[in-house]
């Protein structure tokens, strides 16, 4: 992984076989010209490279890469890495490539790094880098690099659950790639889908549906089969907020597509069975919740807890507590042995809602604090300032008046710094 210029690769090849500058030398190079080769201040020629290689007995190939040529293989290589060492490998790789000015690759290094830390959930991380991200993406002077920082930037506040924000840049790239003419279907066909989903989020169904129809229009140029599902899938949801008799229709398209992949038809019955909760087919919700939850598959732990967390929030609402519980003690164990704190958090948070169902609330007070020491080191200034009114609430219905002051005190310290 470490990434060496073509002078620093010679050197420590050199002396790790301890060999003088002259011992390389010979009578082909002069020895200052080797040495300003090592330190960097020209760039040898190429027959420079030939001579060196066969001295050192070391791959040529391996000696002509430079630090951009490094780069872009770490760049290729990013998807073989495991996903605890893939946040170490781009902050390394973008330093170097922000400090040779190769703002091309450090754009691309951010855009993957931004979307490593909204995949693992650590939207604070993402927060932090935002300005040097549009820094790169201003460096880089591409046109293309300035929408994706659009929907990377949609995707992290829709993540912060800012669905306005969301919308607003999504619909920047919608309106540029439309007024373009541009053919890029992949990104036009993903700016529409999340823009309409930002609409549904703010439950603006009418709207949602009129954005996201237009993709019937484009979706023979959709070559990915789970992403015409889950488009789909949209629609089947935005028929049932609407009372709309195509949602059978829909709902067949999406699970045909599926085809064998269980855990997207899970997570599709998911959301048609969350859609009905607030309408008159509410009776069939449950039903469709607790055939997601049979159907998805557990062999992916963390997958599977992220999926299970959602479902627990859900059945809470649904008053359903003793299946929620149950759920909740699951994803706790497998979110300790994951040693995933995103998931251990919201897991002790739904068992403190769970417990103060269950009038215990001795115990709710002890995992929600569980829950906020964590929130702390990993969430985001909104996140904690909600944790902190919940927890003065909390103590307020305990009857301690000392407590409930102290979190609404620190609420209101907090707000005034977001």
């Amino acid at each position: 992984m470490e990434i060496l210029s073509i002078g620093e690769k010679i050197k420590r090849c050199r002396v790790y076989k301890g060999y003088t500058l002259k011992d390389v030398c010979g009578d082909k190079i002069s020895v200052s010209k080797m040495s300003c080769i090592e330190n960097g201040k020209i760039q040898p020629d190429d027959f420079i490279l030939e001579l060196v290689s066969s001295k050192l007995e070391i791959d040529i190939e391996y000696v002509k890469k430079d630090i951009r040529d490094q780069l872009k293989d770490n760049l290729k290589n990013f998807n073989s890495k495991s996903n605890k060492d893939k946040g170490r490998f781009l902050k390394y790789n973008l330093e170097y490539a922000e400090e040779y000015e190769y703002y091309d690759l450090a754009f691309e290094f951010m855009h993957k790094l931004f979307n490593y830390y909204l995949d693992i959930k650590h939207t604070n991380s993402c927060q932090v880098n935002t300005a040097r991200y549009y820094n790169f993406c201003r460096k880089s002077c591409n046109e293309k690099n300035k929408l994706i920082y659009y929907m990377d930037i949609g995707r992290y506040f829709y993540k912060e659950n800012e669905y306005f924000q969301a919308a607003s840049y999504y619909n920047n790239v919608r309106k540029a790639l439309i007024d373009n003419k541009s053919k890029d279907y992949d990104m036009l066909s993903n700016a529409i889908y999340q823009e309409a989903n930002c609409q549904f989020m703010m439950k603006n169904y009418d709207r949602a549906y009129e954005i996201v129809i237009e993709l019937l229009e484009i979706i023979e140029f959709i070559d990915d089969g789970e992403y015409k599902a889950r488009i789909y899938n949209l629609l089947g949801i935005l028929c049932i907020k609407m009372e709309n008799r195509e949602f059978q229709n829909f709902e067949k398209k999406s699970f045909e597509l599926c085809k064998d992949n269980l855990t997207l038809k899970a997570k599709f019955i998911y959301r048609y069975g969350c859609a009905m909760l607030d309408t008159d087919i509410r009776d069939k919700a449950y039903e469709y919740i607790n055939k997601s939850i049979s159907l998805y598959p557990e062999d992916i732990k963390r997958n599977f807890v992220d999926f299970i967390l959602k479902v627990i929030n859900t059945l809470i609402k649904m008053d359903k507590i003793s299946q929620a519980k149950e759920l909740s003690d699951k994803a706790l164990n497998c979110s300790i042995d994951l040693h995933e704190n995103v998931f251990i958090e919201r897991s002790y948070y739904y068992k403190s809602l769970i417990m103060y169902r269950e009038k215990n609330i001795q115990l709710s007070e002890m995992y929600m604090n569980l829950s906020l020491d964590i929130l702390i080191k990993i969430g985001s200034k909104n996140q904690i300032y909600e944790r902190y009114m919940e927890m003065g609430n909390l103590y307020f219905e305990m009857g301690n008046t000392t407590e409930s002051l102290k979190y609404l005190s620190l609420a209101i310290n907090l707000n005034k710094k977001i």
